[in-house]
């Protein structure tokens, strides 16, 4: 991830990695920024961390990239 601009866009392209602590340094910083003014992304982030705990408790079901991309956009559009 090339450094710039934390917006709602990129934290939801990012929002896996984000969740694994796999975003470099600087970018985690910058999601953790926006994150505390982004009431919308703080949504985001609690649905996301809810439905990961009930794949958790539930078993997982393989996604796509491109069921991954669609759940995050649906995620996005309800905190809209």
């Amino acid at each position: 991830m090339t450094e710039q601009e934390m917006t709602c866009e990129v934290l939801a392209t990012h929002l896996t990695d984000f969740l694994e602590g796999d975003l470099p340094e600087a970018a985690e910083a910058a999601a953790l920024e926006h994150l505390s003014t982004c009431q919308s992304c703080e949504g985001v982030l609690a649905s996301t961390r809810e439905v990961v705990a009930l794949a958790n408790e539930h078993g997982r079901a393989p996604l796509s990239k491109e069921d991954r991309s669609r759940l995050l956009a649906k995620l996005m559009d309800a905190v809209e």
